[in-house]
């Protein structure tokens, strides 16, 4: 019953900070009140709902303070995420991967935000998955769907949507590779820089130790520590002594 309550929280069937009437869900999912009451709790526990005693359950309505601490726990579960699917001997599944890619980028020509939001997710919900570590999804999902409650409405540059689409292309290409570091630091960074893009706002000091890489345009991948680039194409990474990008 809570996986049903958060899906409709998820899907925007439900908004931030509106009031869950039990006997409305009960009807709704055709349940009992006990189950429903059951599964608030629970959903509480992730911090998707806020039980207020006397006053009702009502869905969360995340701050920044909240979402800054989710993106950063965030970036660790997906760089955790891509190391592990780097490591996995079989990486065919990786083509759904690019399938989305490409329908993300479509939908950035289209300026279709709310569908490249809804690929985005897929993409690394997908990511999530390969990595069949369960712990890891199901910390994940509590994560998306507070930051998609957090996000509803706000994100509109179709500029930064665009350039952050091309970047997830660089993403996938590092998981085709050998070195799961790299892919590891690569998304950790990617999430935390695209987050705080959004918001407007620099990535704090004591976030900064987590961004070890940057994806420039035309896949071009740049290590600030040590002032050496690193180029992914077609999931082969090769180390270059300059900034030059991809020819074409």
């Amino acid at each position: 019953m809570a996986k049903h309550i958060a899906a409709a929280i998820d899907d925007g069937t439900f908004q931030p900070g509106e009031r869950l009437v039990e006997t409305r869900l009960a009807e709704m999912f055709g349940v009992s009140r006990g189950p429903v009451r059951e599964a608030l709790k629970a959903l509480e526990s992730e911090n998707i709902v806020k039980i207020k005693p006397g006053r009702g359950t009502f869905v969360a309505a995340p701050s920044c303070e909240d979402v800054e601490q989710i993106v950063a726990a965030r970036a660790v579960l997906e760089g955790l995420a891509a190391r592990t699917v780097v490591a996995l001997p079989d990486k065919r599944e990786l083509s759904r991967l690019n399938l989305l890619c490409k329908s993300m980028r479509d939908s950035v020509e289209r300026e279709d935000i709310s569908g490249y939001l809804e690929l985005h997710w897929r993409v690394h919900e997908l990511l999530c998955h390969l990595s069949r570590n369960q712990v890891l999804i199901q910390a994940w999902q509590s994560m998306r769907c507070q930051l998609r409650l957090f996000w509803r409405g706000k994100v509109t540059n179709i500029e930064l949507i665009g350039k952050l689409s091309d970047e997830t292309f660089v993403l996938i290409d590092s998981l085709y590779g050998d070195d799961p570091d790299l892919a590891d630091q690569l998304f950790r960074s990617h999430i935390i820089r695209a987050n705080y893009e959004i918001m407007g706002k620099a990535v704090p000091n004591w976030l900064q130790s987590y961004v070890t890489c940057e994806i420039e345009t035309r896949k071009t991948i740049f290590h600030p520590r040590n002032k050496s680039s690193t180029t992914a194409v077609n999931g082969l990474k090769q180390e270059n002594s300059g900034s030059e990008s991809l020819p074409g």
